[in-house]
């Protein structure tokens, strides 16, 4: 068995790397079900429909310029505003990540005269939550490369959706393009999602549809004078 400690989860939020201000968060996976039960089944019939579900942070206020109350505030109102990937067992390539762009549903902070000024986020995906792995850990990248793979043991057919969070970016005309590429002996990949090219900081969500192969990594294309991107990259299969 490999239980895990909740100190080791680590949450990201848009272009910003939250876990020193998260205190605790949930991932919750929904589906409507249509009945489908006619006068001679024996019991209930359903089938599966629409995909739902939330992601829910408890976190310490900290109001200063760039930080999660002004992360928070630029989102209300805003289609999609928020894009969080949330990794329970930490930036480890290959551990479990959940993904997820939503919607602030609501946002309340809390205070009592002998107590650490705290808040609570809420927010509600427009196409659900994904349950995948890391594939690119929370660092910084100066020249171009790839990460290490990972095997699902087999192919898929549903297609995928990725997540990049850039957090930091320095040096001259910096530039890092980075991919999902996958493989299906571990040799050769070929890539399957691209993102765009980052120059700054910010945050960017991918899908794609059809057969993902039994292995996928993360790959960058470095650029620029003295280049310094800080980055982590989640990667679901449907």
């Amino acid at each position: 068995m490999a239980f895990v400690h909740s100190r080791n989860g680590r949450v990201l939020v848009n272009d910003k790397h939250l876990s020193g201000r998260i205190t605790g968060w949930t991932v919750a996976g929904e589906r409507s079900l249509g009945e489908t039960t006619t006068l001679l089944d024996d019991g209930a019939r359903f089938i599966p429909g629409l995909r739902g579900g939330s992601i829910n942070v408890n976190g310490l206020f900290d109001g200063e310029e760039g930080d999660i109350d002004e992360t928070i505030q630029a989102s209300d109102g805003a289609l999609d505003g928020l894009l969080t990937s949330v990794m329970p067992d930490g930036f480890t390539i290959g551990k479990p990540a959940f993904i997820a762009t939503s919607n602030l549903s609501s946002y309340s902070i809390e205070s009592s005269v002998s107590d650490t000024v705290s808040l609570t986020l809420e927010t509600t995906p427009n196409d659900g939550v994904d349950h995948g792995q890391v594939v690119h850990a929370h660092t910084a990248e100066t020249v171009t490369g790839n990460s290490a793979s990972v095997d699902n043991t087999t192919s898929s057919l549903n297609g995928g959706v990725a997540s990049l969070h850039v957090t930091a970016v320095s040096g001259t005309t910096p530039s890092a393009t980075v991919k999902v590429q996958h493989s299906a002996d571990n040799v050769t990949f070929t890539d399957l999602i691209t993102f765009t090219a980052a120059t700054v900081v910010g945050s960017q969500r991918k899908t794609v549809t059809g057969t993902v192969n039994q292995y996928v990594r993360e790959q960058h294309t470095i650029s620029g004078t003295t280049p310094s991107i800080t980055y982590a990259t989640a990667f679901a299969r449907r």
